[in-house]
This record gives structure tokens, C-alpha cells and sequence, in this order.
């Protein structure tokens, strides 16, 4: 399926729950490899979450305004715009939570992504359920808490 036409459907899918008044979590999958986002996505959808897909660095800022996703998976080696410098701009002027996943192993960059501002960092390859939980962890830490 093109990437625009389905973006369009899940724009679509989005304004639907809220016409319904339901309000399921939007994760933004930045990911340019099919053999890890094909199934990561499948993973996100059938654990209950709209799940958004964005393969090259440069479109990620426009998905992140279009679809205000409740979290971003991001990869750190995309085409056109490094995941760090993503992360970078995201944090700027957005406090959506981040999760980075990468094959980098280098403790150097762990410690970067966490000044950038990333919430958490997951090695590939990487457990799906483990991610899950993460997913869930983060963003429950993100809702504000009624007192």
C-alpha cells in the first residue's frame, strides 16, 4: 500500500474514534526496514493500538503534527534524517514520548539519546512482547495524573 494512502486511512480510522468518542493510543513506527516494521506493526495493531508507519527521517516532524501520536518507536538509521537528529528537533517544541530502536550497541549512544531526550532505548533484536510492555510503561508515565 502506498505510505500517503495509508496514512489516509488511518487519519480516517483516527477522526472515526473520535467521532465515537474512543480514543485509542496512536504509535508512530519509524522504521525503513519492511522485515522489522511489517511485523511490528501487525504486533501493534492486534495489542490494541493505531499503529502509523513513516519510513524515511524526513517526513517524521509532518506525521508527528498530522497524527500527534501518543508515542514514537524510532529507528536512529533512517534515509534523509538521522533518528538523533529526529529526536532533536521533536524535542523542541513536543514532549511525545520517544523509544528508540536501533541495532547501535554503543553505550555512547544510548547516553546521546537520552540527552536528546529519548524516554527509553531497545536494542534490536529485540523481544516483541518486551516491546509492548515498554510501550505500555511509557506511556503510562506520560498521562498526568489526576490529584
Amino acid at each position: 500500500m502506498a505510505p500517503h494512502l495509508f496514512a489516509l486511512i488511518v487519519y480516517q480510522a483516527i477522526n472515526a474514534n473520535k467521532q465515537n468518542g474512543l480514543t485509542m493510543q496512536r504509535i508512530l513506527v519509524v522504521e525503513d526496514d519492511p522485515e522489522i516494521s511489517a511485523p511490528l506493526i501487525k504486533l501493534l495493531q492486534h495489542s490494541g493500538f493505531i499503529a502509523i508507519l513513516c519510513e524515511r527521517g524526513d517526513h517524521v516532524v509532518n506525521y508527528v503534527q498530522r497524527f500527534n501520536p501518543s508515542l514514537i518507536l524510532l529507528d536512529l538509521s533512517l534515509p534523509f534524517l538521522s533518528g538523533m537528529e529526529i529526536c532533536q528537533t521533536i524535542r523542541c517544541n513536543n514532549n511525545v514520548p520517544i523509544i528508540i530502536i536501533t541495532a547501535k550497541i554503543n553505550p555512547l549512544v544510548r547516553i546521546q539519546c537520552f540527552e536528546l531526550g529519548a524516554d527509553d532505548f531497545v536494542n534490536k533484536p529485540f523481544s516483541m512482547a518486551e516491546l509492548v510492555l515498554r510501550i505500555n510503561a511509557v506511556i503510562k508515565r506520560s498521562i498526568p495524573v489526576k490529584l
